[in-house]
């Protein structure tokens, strides 16, 4: 599942053509994904790594192999610079470094 975010953070590109502005902004990818086992979260760390956003529901997994979910994808997102929030205990999401989000 797939949704698409529009960021005006970073590499926000003007062009001019008379009469228009035409401004263009990135997409993001945010990737929801519940892992039916902890060989699951490999590929998502690859998902975190090509700057896509992910949504990740850990309620699947047993205890110990949640933890250890958390703490791989913990570590990619630490080591390239996403963000990441939790939404609640077993749902974390994950984002590009340029990728502001909005507490209300």
């Amino acid at each position: 599942m797939f949704a698409s975010f529009k960021s005006g953070k970073a590499h926000q590109e003007e062009r001019e053509n008379p009469g228009l502005t035409l401004l263009d902004t990135p997409n993001l990818d945010l990737c929801l994904r519940t892992p039916g086992s902890l060989e699951d979260i490999v590929s998502y760390g690859g998902l975190i790594m090509a700057g896509k956003g992910l949504l990740v529901c850990l309620n699947d997994l047993p205890e110990p192999d949640k933890i250890r979910a958390q703490d791989y994808l913990a570590g990619i997102a630490y080591t390239i610079g996403a963000t990441e929030t939790e939404i609640s205990p077993e749902v974390t999401m994950y984002l590009p470094g340029e990728v502001d989000t909005i507490r209300g």
